[in-house]
């Protein structure tokens, strides 16, 4: 098989791949919600920026530099993976703590809030994010998508977008099956 053949055969199987790239979260993502017919995934990163998770349930695993306040955190635990977190206030179910980590959240909050810089943050739940995005020194604000990496948003400068995960589905249920009526003037039974 000569080197074109060869080529064509590699570009057709990455063709053919390729709608396999957006894959929904992986077992580790998803930790004990795994499979939770009312959780999505969602990834953020950026070089300077901030978010906030309300009223969220589920699995957050991210690295950043910065700030970061959790607030009302129930039924679950917070583990610092790496790097190194100080804890500098905490009051009436607010904790803050500053540093650069990786933190994996797993349970119920009112409010996660960061700012700061380098986040890389998968999120496997539900709730509301609020994220908004500074300018870094090459003109670029950040980046945040759901499932399909190649679907990625930019993070809005000098505003707050609000998003809903998992992320509302409109239009008709294409798992449900239309029931037959009977009678009217449709020419029914």
């Amino acid at each position: 098989m000569n080197a074109l053949a060869k080529l064509a055969v590699v570009g057709g199987l990455l063709a053919v791949s390729a709608p396999n790239f957006a894959q929904k979260a992986t077992p580790e993502q998803m930790g004990p919600y795994a499979n939770r017919e009312d959780m999505g995934v969602f990834h953020m990163q950026t070089k300077l920026g901030s978010f906030k998770m309300i009223n969220g349930e589920g699995r957050v695993d991210f690295s950043f530099k910065g700030t970061l306040l959790v607030s009302n955190h129930t039924d679950g635990e917070m583990r610092v993976v790496s790097g190194n977190l100080r804890k500098e206030y905490s009051k009436n179910n607010r904790t803050v703590y500053t540093g650069q980590a990786r933190v994996i959240l797993t349970g119920k909050w009112r409010g996660i809030q960061w700012f700061g810089s380098d986040l890389t943050a998968v999120k496997y739940g539900k709730g509301f994010v609020r994220v908004s995005g500074e300018f870094d020194r090459n003109m670029k604000t950040g980046f945040y998508w759901f499932e399909d990496p190649a679907a990625k948003n930019a993070f809005p400068a000098s505003s707050v977008i609000s998003l809903a995960i998992p992320p509302p589905e409109y239009g008709a249920n294409r798992n449900i099956k239309p029931t037959p009526r009977k009678g009217g003037a449709a020419g029914g039974n």
